[in-house]
């Protein structure tokens, strides 16, 4: 559950990894190398989600609030939209009560990151 965003290879991941080949047509130069290392990093926080929001908790309790809900933020939201679309698509093409039982772990992540990132909101 904790590296789920790279094992499940969800939407934004694989939609980010069709798109980073395709940057330097568009761009060039510095901008190029930017937008790239940008599509890198954000696939890492896609792929880590799990890691990511254990980081953002571990950056509230070392007393950085603001800090550590952004990060969690991060990783939180990456994986919750990747998880709609693929949960999306999977009723869409399977239907039935298997996407909802397929997907089961990926919500109780979800859920261990809201209330954690409601527990920062507290702090």
């Amino acid at each position: 559950m904790v590296i789920s965003g790279y094992a499940a290879r969800g939407f934004m991941y694989q939609a980010l990894g069709y798109a980073e080949p395709h940057v330097s047509d568009l761009l060039s130069g510095a901008m190029a190398n930017a937008a790239i290392l940008a599509i890198t990093f954000v696939q890492l926080v896609i792929g880590l989600g799990g890691l990511t929001v254990i980081a953002g908790g571990l950056i509230v309790l070392a007393k950085h609030t603001s800090g550590g809900r952004i990060v969690i933020l991060l990783g939180g939201a990456g994986g919750f939209l990747g998880l709609l679309i693929s949960f999306g698509y999977s009723v869409y093409k399977v239907g039935g009560i298997d996407p909802v039982l397929y997907y089961l772990p990926y919500w109780v992540g979800l859920t261990i990151a809201v209330v954690g990132r409601r527990f920062a909101k507290g702090a």
